[in-house]
């Protein structure tokens, strides 16, 4: 047994700096991700694609509320992956369609289109707006300046 004193400049009494558990960029792993006493659920992750897409349409339709909220809550807003369309479209993928059912209209965005327009956050956002007052544009045969609240 050694007499030896540590000091507080030895190298096994400093806390290690960086990170320490996101070797390789796998995320990390063991108890601190695991569910346990303090997170019974689990660490939540990044939020993934899908709800991030859904933000976006809700909070397109938040920013119509105000001037339109009479003829939103008469018809719905619906989310699909993708359209689909017979097998030679000569089109471009449409980004949103209406269904002009007589009791309960319907707008659809599809979200991989759309994604994959957007380069971020931000500008999915203005897409999905944009988007989403064209296809009310069409439906209620008005020009889509007098529904766009940005104008």
């Amino acid at each position: 047994m050694s007499n030896r004193r540590r000091t507080t400049t030895d190298p096994l009494d400093e806390p290690r700096r960086g990170p320490r558990r996101d070797r390789r960029g796998r995320g990390f792993r063991g108890p601190v991700a695991l569910p346990g006493p303090l997170s019974p659920d689990g660490v939540p992750g990044a939020w993934d694609r899908r709800a991030r897409f859904d933000t976006a349409v809700i909070g397109a339709v938040a920013r119509l509320r105000p001037r339109y909220a009479d003829a939103l809550d008469a018809l719905d807003v619906a989310v699909e992956d993708v359209p689909v369309l017979p097998r030679r479209w000569p089109d471009e993928v449409p980004l949103g369609i209406v269904d002009p059912h007589p009791r309960r209209p319907r707008v659809v965005l599809f979200r991989w289109p759309l994604q994959h327009r957007a380069p971020d956050r931000a500008e999915l956002d203005e897409l999905v707006l944009t988007v989403l007052v064209d296809q009310l544009a069409t439906l209620w045969q008005t020009d889509a300046d007098e529904i766009d609240p940005r104008s």
